[in-house]
């Protein structure tokens, strides 16, 4: 970024594009749209969350990407007005059998809801609803901190399971 103009362009063109796109952006495509990246994204980033600090609303890091949310208490008074929600039904479909059966693995995952669930994890990953880990010689899913924050749902160590 050369000098303050550009750099507060940048951070106007990266809050106007979480804002705009309602889902997460990941580093390459901030980079792509602002010219930001790495450490400059983190930067305004928190610039601007303390200039939206009056705000009800926020940009929170998830996964490799950020995302820009309502706080809690706004977010609870105002979500049927939402368009469309964040998942699809189908994508909520795999999350459900992930959280009712994690950890789970992917050949798990795809023998039930089909191929098309891989795409679903991808895009659960980058959400940050879901984490890969591994046991053993296999990779398998658990919801994250972030899904029981969002569904409103005990931790799985703290729901018997």
């Amino acid at each position: 970024m050369k000098g303050p103009r550009s750099w507060e362009r940048a951070k106007r063109l990266l809050e106007a594009a979480l804002f705009a796109c309602g889902d997460v952006l990941d580093e390459k495509e901030i980079e792509k749209l602002t010219g930001l990246r790495g450490p400059a994204i983190d930067k305004a980033v928190a610039e601007i969350n303390e200039e939206l600090s009056e705000h009800p609303f926020k940009i929170e890091k998830i996964g490799e990407g950020w995302i820009m949310v309502l706080d809690r208490e706004y977010e609870e008074k105002v979500h049927h007005l939402f368009p469309s929600s964040l998942l699809s039904k189908s994508e909520m479909r795999t999350l459900a059998l992930i959280a009712s059966n994690e950890p789970i693995s992917i050949s798990e995952i795809v023998s039930v809801r089909g191929s098309s669930a891989r795409d679903h994890v991808e895009r659960l990953i980058k959400l940050g609803l879901i984490a890969e880990s591994k046991e053993g010689r296999k990779r398998v899913f658990r919801t994250t901190k972030r899904f029981s924050q969002l569904f409103k749902v005990e931790p799985k160590e703290n729901r018997g399971g």
